[in-house]
């Protein structure tokens, strides 16, 4: 199963919140191929600064996944996307996901579930 990882979750990942160990178990199992997009380094070594985890985290959740480069064609497919309130990265994530034939997003952003939901992508959020 191919399972695109987006910010909300990667998160938890560099920082302990209550999802952390079941995401880091989904996550684990072999029969699951791990990826995400170059947006998401930017996205998450902003968070880390600011809430000031070391950056050497970042870079070890980068290493464990398949990370895509955008391209112009994401961006415009990002930029057609349904939805009038859904956000510009969160379009790029699910334009990258669709592109790179994910089966679900990863996600724990209420918004970012429902703008995955009308572009009809699947999502989870392990707990």
């Amino acid at each position: 199963m191919i399972l695109y990882l987006e910010t909300s979750a990667a998160a938890k990942l560099i920082s302990r919140e209550a999802e952390t160990q079941a995401l880091q178990e989904f996550l684990d199992d072999e029969a699951h191929h791990v990826l995400s997009s170059t947006l998401l380094e930017t996205e998450l070594r902003r968070a880390a600064s600011r809430v000031g985890i070391d950056q050497r985290h970042v870079t070890d959740v980068l290493a464990r996944l398949e990370v895509i480069d955008l391209d112009r064609a994401m961006y415009s497919h990002a930029g057609l996307l349904p939805g009038a309130n859904l956000r510009s990265l969160d379009a790029l994530h699910i334009a990258a996901a669709m592109a790179a034939g994910a089966d679900l997003i990863v996600s724990y952003d209420s918004r970012q579930v429902r703008a995955a939901a009308d572009a009809g992508m699947s999502t989870i959020a392990p707990s």
